[in-house]
């Protein structure tokens, strides 16, 4: 009877242990990204209409990049600067060669790099409710895959974390249970001289929407 109870204190300590683990760890991966101030990656979705993103970011500056494509023809590219005095540009790059109307452009403010960019659903994630459900190499980087536990299509339900960074290499979101689209995430870099100041300017070739 002694070694029955023994044994079923050893296995709740053992439950015990594993879920204060996982979500000590969880906790430690999130927090990697926390001093990040400059960064660059690209993006692209899955689904029926594809597009690429490149995201520049470096203190208050911040520039967006957004390249749609329609049966794998390149239609256009949007842009969306904001620089260090808080002005914002919107431009665009038409490829004159597309059979169809390009995008009339993009808008926003700038909220700061975590909001703006990839960080913001790492952010997110509620410690309550994801677990961490496996790995995965990714673009090259050993990644963490977390389930969110969230399901309403507008956030990840599931985040891909660099193991080393910290941050996201692929997202996934589902409505319903049913997977809606991801974006995957490549050439990222991160710290100090990951981009130059000469980034942040438009485009000698775009047309200047506002």
């Amino acid at each position: 009877m002694k070694v029955r109870f023994f044994l079923a204190i050893l296995i709740g300590i053992a439950f015990l242990t594993t879920g204060c683990t996982k979500s000590a760890d969880l906790n430690e991966l999130i927090s990697m990204s926390k001093d990040i101030q400059e960064l660059y990656y690209e993006e692209r979705n899955s689904g029926e209409i594809i597009f690429d993103g490149k995201v520049w970011a470096k203190d208050n500056q911040f520039k967006y990049e957004v390249t749609v494509y329609s049966n794998n023809e390149k239609i256009d590219t949007l842009g969306l600067l904001t620089d260090n005095s808080g002005k914002r540009t919107t431009y665009r790059i038409q490829n004159p060669n597309a059979s169809i109307a390009p995008s009339t452009g993009i808008s926003g403010t700038f909220q700061g790099i975590r909001e703006d960019s990839f960080l913001r659903y790492i952010d997110r994630i509620g410690l309550e409710k994801a677990e961490i459900v496996g790995a995965e190499e990714v673009e090259g980087r050993q990644s963490v895959i977390v389930r969110t536990n969230t399901s309403n299509g507008v956030d990840p339900s599931k985040i891909w974390i660099d193991k080393k960074t910290g941050v996201p290499t692929k997202i996934e979101f589902a409505e319903n249970e049913k997977i809606v689209t991801s974006l995957t995430y490549k050439n990222i870099k991160i710290g100090p001289g990951s981009v130059s100041d000469k980034e942040f300017e438009v485009p000698e070739s775009a047309l200047i929407l506002e």
